[in-house]
């Protein structure tokens, strides 16, 4: 199995407490001049604008720092391990799926939710960003444009669907190599 997750922004506890400061500071301080405004102009429409900026603050940090996406492949068998317990070779890890399984799950903060699950059977081939193919359907599955994301092309219900991803390189040719098998 190999997996990986692209997110746009990589974070680390003390960076993400940093940042909930820095927006806890920044909220104080666009009350206090709000208020001031609203004093003097005799109006609430600086209130509505600083819940609007602070809106959009929270959103901008909800899609960098806490939306990905995981891409996970099935691209071999567990190997056995030996056991001095069971003086013998044992398996310790058991897949959810079977072997030649790809795995596209979006992540908020830490949970996933599967949206799409392709067998060995349905995948047809993979794509470099620059590729074209003709397609029934497009799935946009990464953060990035899908001008710049590799796609796999895969047959699903005599449609053929193009899903774009933010691979790396390594996951795309484990996928290369569940098709070619």
């Amino acid at each position: 199995m190999y997996q990986e997750s692209t997110d746009k922004l990589k974070g680390s506890a003390k960076s993400d407490t940093l940042l909930f400061v820095i927006l806890i500071a920044f909220f104080f301080l666009a009350g206090t001049v709000a208020t001031v405004l609203r004093a003097k102009f005799n109006s609430s429409v600086p209130l509505y604008v600083l819940a609007a900026v602070f809106g959009g603050l929270l959103y901008l940090v909800y899609r960098l720092r806490l939306v990905g996406f995981r891409y996970t492949v099935f691209h071999k068998a567990p190997e056995p391990e030996y056991d001095a317990r069971f003086d013998d070779y044992i398996t310790h890890e058991d897949y959810p799926y079977p072997v030649g399984t790809v795995v596209v799950e979006r992540i908020v903060s830490a949970k996933g939710t599967i949206l799409l699950t392709l067998s060995k059977d349905e995948l047809i081939s993979v794509l470099a960003p620059e590729e074209q193919a003709a397609s029934d359907e497009e799935l946009v599955l990464c953060p990035c444009k899908k001008e710049k994301a590799s796609s796999i092309l895969f047959n699903r219900d005599g449609k053929t669907i193009r899903a774009y991803i933010a691979a790396s390189d390594e996951f795309l040719g484990y996928v290369r190599g569940i098709i070619e098998a």
